[in-house]
């Protein structure tokens, strides 16, 4: 798993890193398909659970804007799509972004450079896949991450990321 912090006060709750995005891309998708939200009909994100497969297959292109900073470094940052969302960015979490677009790129750049670590990712699973294209301004990407489903006390459904990666040693 990739342990993260969910802070106090944020919209994600999630605790490792492979929840929070698909419990974010979710959050995503919803407040796509709410027209008060989404006046302009944007369709950017979308989220497809396979229970055949035990997959849940992401995909994103997010319009972005990478800059040049005074030190040389370069950052890229979503154009915010959503008006309304209800989403807040939490104090004192792993993730600092104030947008939920803002926070899919950290949150996908995270999970990309965890899997690119052999001490994190000893299985070399390669679920994660995002890029920014420059020409054309978006930051977009694909995940496929695997899940198993269970079923509640209450008799519901409940869909369980599985925690791919590992903490590796201090």
């Amino acid at each position: 798993m990739a342990p993260i912090t969910p802070g106090s006060n944020g919209t994600l709750k999630s605790v490792t890193a492979e929840h929070a995005l698909v419990e974010l891309v979710t959050i995503l998708k919803n407040g796509e398909a709410n027209t008060t939200v989404n006046p302009n009909k944007r369709n950017y994100v979308t989220l497809d659970f396979n229970t055949n497969t035990g997959s849940v297959a992401i995909s994103f292109s997010i319009p972005s804007v990478s800059i040049i900073t005074n030190t040389g470094s370069i950052e890229i940052s979503a154009n915010k799509y959503l008006s309304n969302l209800g989403f807040n960015c939490s104090t004192g979490g792993t993730f600092k972004s104030s947008t939920s677009a803002q926070t899919l790129i950290e949150i996908a750049s995270y999970l990309q450079a965890r899997e690119a670590n052999v001490e994190a990712n000893p299985e070399n699973n390669n679920y994660t896949n995002f890029s920014y294209d420059g020409d054309n301004s978006v930051f977009g990407g694909t995940a496929t991450i695997p899940f198993n489903v269970a079923i509640g006390l209450d008799g519901k459904p409940i869909i369980n990321v599985v925690e791919y990666l590992v903490e590796p040693p201090s």
